[in-house]
Order: structure tokens, then C-alpha cells, then sequence
């Protein structure tokens, strides 16, 4: 039918069409005629609505990220019901704060919005915005302008919000004390460990046993679907090998570019340090280091001097010498008296973060341009890639044009872009092991359904910003079941390992029980049961594994000078009891870093919790209506 409206386009069936078409307009206007598909409503805010379109697109984008995120696993982590209500509930904060922004005339500027886009390095090009960068990244994506310029819009305003909310926000030095008690707090502990291997090994497992635990488990024993692809991969690195190169155009990019070539002047320097690590520290330090200067001045060597007072223990090692570097790679003060000495010179005082400085500049090395003949094949690379990054995304429109269009074969895009068409090795929703096959994006657009069941070229796919894919299905490999026999020595290792675990931990609480009404914990050492005492240690710390860490400072305070017990299971299947000894408070750390550090946790929590609180009562007065629609909605 299509292949005759086609032939008769240009004849008088054409014109009736069309004659009807304006016809119908005409009575019925172009509105009505658009409002044959209703707009879906999936919940309303204050009067205002959002759309189930809203709705799919942003519940799209959670879907798949979490998906990436937890690969196989999806299923079993994420409920598609809470998924949903989840996003739902986000976009009614986000009408919300959109409202109390409007209400409150806080505003985002096109100069604002424009300034957040053309700052992004993803949109850059020779180290500035680049429109048609911009377009390109967007329209791989899948994204408009108008809709991407919406959703940053968005972004703005209720950053705007969050950052005026937590504004008023400050922190005292009486709770950055109370955070610093908890968080440097100190425990005293001893553990028993009760090793599971040994268990284990004594666990005797039937033939009935495994073929029992296989039937009940032979989710877990399949061979998971896979599949493999075709795929044209665009790389710049490859095209730059395929630029013609002439050596006057190497000569006339060498003078260009000679800043690519040039190098900067470096200063070697020696100094000394006398660290300030609190204000009560400030006049002692400034007083000692005149003192060193006047030892200087009165002609002691600057090298010994170093070696005996400096406080940076790495330089004073080599009499204060911090070796070669140009202008930006030190802190600010310390850089603009270094390139303001004259060789030999030593600096007055220069006080930075980190303390008072006496700066010796021992050697100038000035700034020089290569010689053209020793960097020739530098220029030549630089040059290469030059040409071919805007060769690269001339042939990816020409990519993505083609595969788009002719969605069912690789052969002509492969043909226009001068690349060979390649075959992946099997790989499921976990991945593989080559760099197509390991790669997220391309295995969520292997198995997606425009790819993998319509059986369509994907859109392009970044692998970086200098090289893209575009797949297609070759093969499917169906998920096989794998029998008994595969699978029965895994599966008899697996039983004596839970026996294991469970036995450890069996032992584990008959310990504890005996412990706690007074046996001491070292007379149940033997073969398998370990007793270590570790003394005191913070919630940061080396000196055991992280789960046991988190459990021996869940275990309650020991109290009326008796310790107190607890059971941690390790990742290893090993259980431990933990003795509780002693309890410290932490106190405020001395240097300005830790401080500063506590001081904008406490800041963070209070803000999280006042606009936590702000959202609340927007939505305690909001006028909020759900339709139960957006759980049925289908992508």
C-alpha cells in the first residue's frame, strides 16, 4: 500500500489527500485535530501537571543507570513498583521547589543557564565552547537542545534552592566538638576469630545432598544469555594514522604551534619551613624564622640550616633543595616570591598555609623553543591529530546518518567511513572481556530491545571522546540450563562452605553466651580459634577489616568496669567475637584541614536536614494528586 502512495505522489491521488487534509483542519482547527491523542497525567501539583512523558523519560534514565549499575543483578535489587514511586515522588519535589522558586521570583537567566553549558569541558573544543560539539554530543544522546537547555534549567533552580536554603547554615565550635568525640572516638578491643576452612573441610556432603541443593537452586546454575556483535568502531587515533602528511605543512604547524614546543622557564630552589598548625603557633613560628634568616644573613650555609630546622622532613633531607619547576606548580605566595628572586637571592619571610618559608633561588634555567629537526616527529603527531579530530566527527555524522537510515546492514556506513566491519567475541549482561565486550554502554544498547529484538544498527555509542561505536546483532546465544554433572563439584563445595560459615558462627554464639556471664575469652583458644588484642583504634583505621571495624563500634559501652561482647561475620564466612575493653572520647584535631573538615560536615548535616525540612513543608501544604497510571506505563 505504502509502495503505491509512493508511485502516485505526484498524481491526482495526491492532491485529494492533501485537499482532505486542509479540509479537516479547516473545520475542525489544528488543536483539535492534535488532540486525538490526549496527554497522559500521571499526578498534579498545586493545579500544575506532570505528564506521563515526564514521567517515562526520567524513570527511562533511572532504569537504565541502574541497570548498568547492577548489570544481571536488577532484577533481584530493584522493585519496578518502588523504582517508580520513587520517581514519581521525585518530580512532585521537583514541581514543588520549581513553584517556591517562581512564587519567590528566583529565576535562572539565559546568561546563567548559558554560562553552566559553555563552561562544561564535555562540550569544549581547542579548550573553548564549540556549538557544533554541542549539538553532536546532545544528538548522540538522544537529547534535543530545547530538552537538555529544560532539564539544566531545572537543575539550576533547584540548586538555587538547595544553596539559599542552606545558606544561613553555620557551624559552632561546640559541634564540631560533638562530631569530633564520634567521629575520632577511640575503642579498645580484643577479638576471637573462629575459622570457617577448617569446619568446612570436616563436612561431609552426599550424592542426594548436591542433586537435592541443585534442584533448588538451579536458578543460579544457567548459562546466561549472550550475544554477539558486529560493529564499526570510528577511532581519531586511526583516522590520524591515515592523514597525509607533507613537510611544509609540518614547518608552517611547527611555527603555529611553537607554545606546543616551548619549554617554559624552570627555577631550582632550596627553602626552609617552620610549620604554623594552629593560631597560638603563629608568633613562635614568625619569631624562629627571622632567627634563621639572621643565621643567613651572618653567612651560615642555607643547605645546613635547612637540614637542621626545616619542618618539611622530605626537602630538609636534602638541605631544603625542592629541585626544578616552573610558575603555577607551587602554593601562590611561595610561587610569586620564587620568580621574583634573582638567582642566588634568599626571600624575607613568606608565610602560606602550611607555615613560614625562607626561599633560596639557587638556578634560573630560561624558557627555549625546540629545534624544529629534534621534535619533528612530535609536530608530526600533534599535526595528525589536529586534522583528524575534525575529520573524526565529519565521519561520525556521516555514521550516524547511515546507520539511521539504512537501520538493517553495517556494509554502507562501513564502505563511506573506510573502516572494516568486526565481529565481538560472546558476551552477556555482564560483559566480557574485550573492550567492546566489557564496555556498559554498549552492552546496555547490545541488549536493549531496538537492537537486540528488532534487530536495528544502535546510534553511535562514545567509547571515549575520541573514538565510537555503532553495533548490531550478529548471533544470539540462548541461556542454557547447566546439568547436574557440570556443576556437582561446585555446588558440594559450595554446601561444605555455608556448613562452614554456620558452624563458625554456631561456635561463635556458645563464646559469647560463656563470655558474658564472665569465662575469659583467651581459654576457648584452640586449632581454628585465634585470640588477637589489637589495643585502641578509630573508626578510620588499618589495623582490621571494615566490617569488624563497623561492629566494634556498634557494641555498647562496657559498663560498671566489665567489657562488653558482640558477634561480627566477616566476608570471609569467619565469625569473631569482639571484646569491648574501653571507650574514648575524640577530641578536636589540631590541624586546620581536620578542623575545616569537621566544620563543613556539621554544615553538610545541618543542610541536608533543613532542607529535608523545607521539602517537607512544601509538601505538607502542597495540594497533591497521584493516578495510580504510573505504575502501568510502559516505555
Amino acid at each position: 500500500m505504502l509502495q503505491k502512495i509512493r508511485e502516485n505522489s505526484q498524481g491526482w491521488i495526491a492532491w485529494v489527500i492533501v485537499g482532505l487534509i486542509i479540509v479537516t483542519f479547516a473545520l475542525f482547527g489544528i488543536d483539535q485535530y492534535a488532540q486525538s491523542e490526549k496527554t497522559v497525567v500521571v499526578a498534579e501539583v498545586n493545579g500544575e501537571e506532570i505528564t506521563g512523558v515526564e514521567f517515562l523519560s526520567f524513570y527511562s534514565r533511572q532504569k537504565q543507570r541502574l541497570q548498568t549499575q547492577f548489570g544481571d543483578m536488577y532484577e533481584q535489587v530493584v522493585q519496578d513498583d518502588v523504582l517508580r514511586e520513587k520517581v514519581l515522588d521525585a518530580l512532585i519535589e521537583s514541581k514543588l521547589i520549581s513553584q517556591y522558586s517562581s512564587d519567590g521570583n528566583m529565576l535562572i537567566s539565559d546568561v546563567q543557564l548559558a554560562s553552566l553549558i559553555q563552561s562544561s569541558d564535555i562540550f569544549h573544543k581547542d579548550g573553548k565552547f564549540d556549538e557544533a560539539t554541542y549539538n553532536s554530543i546532545l544528538l548522540r544522546n538522544g537529547l534535543s537542545v530545547a530538552r537538555y537547555e529544560y532539564e539544566q534549567r531545572k537543575f539550576l533552580t533547584e540548586t538555587q534552592f538547595k544553596n539559599l536554603t542552606a545558606s544561613s547554615i553555620f557551624s559552632t565550635e561546640s559541634q564540631q566538638q560533638d562530631l569530633a568525640e564520634i567521629q575520632y572516638q577511640q575503642r579498645q578491643f580484643n577479638y576471637l576469630r573462629v575459622d570457617q576452612h577448617p569446619l568446612a573441610k570436616m563436612t561431609k556432603v552426599s550424592s542426594d545432598q548436591v542433586s537435592e541443593f541443585y534442584n533448588m537452586n538451579k536458578e543460579n546454575y544457567v548459562v546466561a544469555e549472550k550475544v554477539k556483535v558486529d560493529y564499526l568502531l570510528l577511532s581519531q587515533k586511526y583516522i590520524a594514522k591515515k592523514v597525509t602528511v607533507k613537510d611544509a605543512d609540518l614547518e608552517a604547524y611547527f611555527q603555529d604551534n611553537q607554545d606546543q614546543f616551548t619549554f617554559a622557564e624552570q627555577r631550582e630552589a632550596r627553602h626552609i619551613l617552620v610549620r604554623v598548625d594552629s593560631p597560638q603557633q603563629e608568633e613562635e613560628a614568625l619569631n624562629k624564622i627571622k632567627d634563621i634568616q639572621a643565621k643567613i644573613t651572618a653567612g651560615e650555609d642555607f643547605g645546613k640550616l635547612a637540614k637542621e630546622y626545616s619542618d618539611d622532613t622530605g626537602s630538609a633531607n636534602v638541605n631544603g633543595d625542592l629541585g626544578k619547576f616552573q610558575q603555577g606548580m607551587m602554593v601562590p605566595e611561595f610561587d610569586k616570591s620564587v620568580f621574583s628572586l634573582s638567582e642566588g637571592e634568599v626571600s624575607e619571610p613568606v608565610k602560606t598555609d602550611f607555615g613560614y618559608h625562607l626561599i633560596k633561588l639557587t638556578k634560573i634555567h630560561p624558557k627555549y623553543i625546540k629545534k624544529y629537526d629534534d621534535v619533528k616527529a612530535e609536530v608530526e603527531e600533534s599535526y595528525r591529530n589536529k586534522e583528524a579530530e575534525q575529520l573524526y566527527f565529519n565521519l561520525l555524522d556521516k555514521l550516524n546518518t547511515l546507520t539511521y537510515e539504512q537501520p538493517d546492514t553495517l556494509e554502507s556506513a562501513a564502505s563511506a567511513i573506510e573502516v572494516d566491519i568486526k565481529t565481538s567475541a560472546p558476551f552477556s549482561k555482564t560483559g566480557g572481556e574485550g573492550v567492546i565486550e566489557s564496555n556498559p554502554k554498549v552492552i546496555t544498547a547490545a541488549f536493549s530491545e531496538e537492537v537486540m529484538k528488532n534487530k536495528v544498527n544502535s546510534s553511535s555509542i562514545e567509547l571515549s571522546p575520541t573514538s565510537s561505536v555503532v553495533v548490531r546483532i550478529n548471533e544470539v546465544i540462548p541461556a542454557r540450563q547447566k546439568d547436574l554433572k557440570e556443576v556437582a563439584t561446585e555446588i558440594e563445595q559450595e554446601i561444605k562452605k555455608r556448613a562452614g560459615k554456620k558452624a563458625s558462627y554456631d561456635l561463635a554464639k556458645e563464646i559469647l553466651a560463656k563470655v558474658t556471664l564472665g569465662d575469659n575469652l583467651q581459654s576457648f583458644v584452640k586449632a581454628g580459634v585465634e585470640f588477637e588484642s589489637k589495643g585502641w583504634v578509630e573508626r578510620e583505621n588499618n589495623v582490621v577489616l571494615p566490617q569488624l571495624t563497623r561492629s566494634l563500634f556498634k557494641a555498647p559501652k562496657p559498663a560498671d568496669g566489665k567489657s562488653s561482647f558482640v558477634i561480627s561475620t566477616l566476608p570471609t564466612g569467619d565469625s569473631v567475637v569482639i571484646e569491648l575493653l574501653g571507650v574514648k572520647k575524640g577530641k578536636l584535631p589540631v590541624s586546620k584541614e581536620a578542623v575545616e573538615q569537621l566544620k563543613n560536615t556539621t554544615k553538610l548535616i545541618q543542610s541536608e536536614a533543613e532542607i529535608k525540612a523545607r521539602i517537607d513543608a512544601l509538601l505538607e501544604k502542597a495540594d497533591i494528586s497521584k493516578r495510580e497510571n504510573y505504575k502501568l506505563l510502559k516505555l
